[in-house]
């Protein structure tokens, strides 16, 4: 049997990478990180003091784009946990309302605001 360990095989499809629609052009992850920062800032969650956080995440995702197929897992893998954790530095509307159910189940449950309805 021949060793063929050197051969380079194509990925079942639809689990290769994505090509980018031209030379210059965003990457998928890029793309995607992109659409979910303007989403963010149009409905007022993230605001110019993000700044850093989104850039961060946008060069990361350029760079979990570019280091597709390409690399060490281990690599790609630290790439993908940072990004993870840029994405935990930004708002978002979960997290921001949670916080404020907690504040109002906190408030409710201090028997603070207990009898504010009820007549004196």
């Amino acid at each position: 049997m021949a060793d063929r360990s050197d051969e380079i095989t194509p990925a079942l499809p639809g689990l290769g990478p994505v090509p980018a629609a031209g030379p210059g052009a965003p990457g998928y992850v890029e793309a995607a990180t992109v659409v979910m920062v303007d989403k963010l800032r149009a409905d007022g969650w993230i605001s110019d003091w993000h700044a850093g956080p989104v850039a961060l995440a946008i060069v990361t995702a350029r760079r979990v784009d570019a280091s597709e197929g390409r690399g060490a897992p281990s690599g790609q893998a630290n790439l993908l946990r940072a990004m993870k954790e840029i994405f935990e530095l930004l708002p978002t509307p979960e997290s921001v309302s949670s916080d404020a159910l907690d504040k109002a189940l906190a408030f409710m449950m201090s028997g603070d605001g207990a009898d504010a309805g009820a007549p004196a």
